[in-house]
């Protein structure tokens, strides 16, 4: 998995980096618009496909216990607010309003670029399923002596029948 994978993201980012220097002009303006439409789906296509390799292999090193944490205390208020702006563009786009509740002395003992990881996943997934001028909102709290963090959304939801699959691991 680790060598295929190898050889998916050797492509997949000189496709990201070609539609870079094309969507910055390096050599010249496109001259029609909808090139520039182009560019801009096949680098966030292309973007998307690199984020779900990097999914498949962080599960596939999860599965072998090869994962290492590297905790520290971090602010929980700054790191929703630097997820949420990851999302937001997405988010203006589908008009998907999102906010965050989080105190600001609020701090964890925890790898950092996991728990966004998870947050990334949780809100995109959030502002995907959230129709038109719907809500998504980030929250956390201590709640009987536990940091609880919450993503909810104005969305379909998921139906009774689907949440046990859900929860499975896949």
């Amino acid at each position: 998995l680790a060598n295929m994978s190898h050889e998916l993201r050797t492509p997949l980012n000189a496709i990201i980096g070609f539609a870079e220097i094309i969507d910055a002009g390096v050599f010249g303006e496109l001259e029609n618009e909808k090139y520039k439409d182009y560019i801009g789906d096949i680098q966030s296509s292309a973007e998307h496909l690199l984020a779900l390799i990097n999914d498949i292999l962080d599960v596939s090193r999860l599965e072998l216990g090869q994962v290492e944490l590297y905790c520290a205390n971090i602010n929980l208020k700054e790191l929703v607010a630097s997820t949420v702006r990851i999302v937001k563009p997405r988010a203006r786009q589908g008009r998907v309003r999102i906010d965050a509740v989080v105190p600001d002395d609020l701090y964890i003992f925890a790898d950092e670029t996991r728990i966004k990881q998870v947050l990334l996943n949780l809100i995109g997934n959030a502002v995907k399923f959230t129709p038109q001028d719907g809500q998504v909102t980030v929250s956390a709290d201590v709640l009987d002596g536990r940091i609880v963090i919450a993503v909810s959304d104005t969305g379909i939801g998921i139906s009774d029948a689907d949440i046990a699959q859900v929860m499975e691991p896949f």
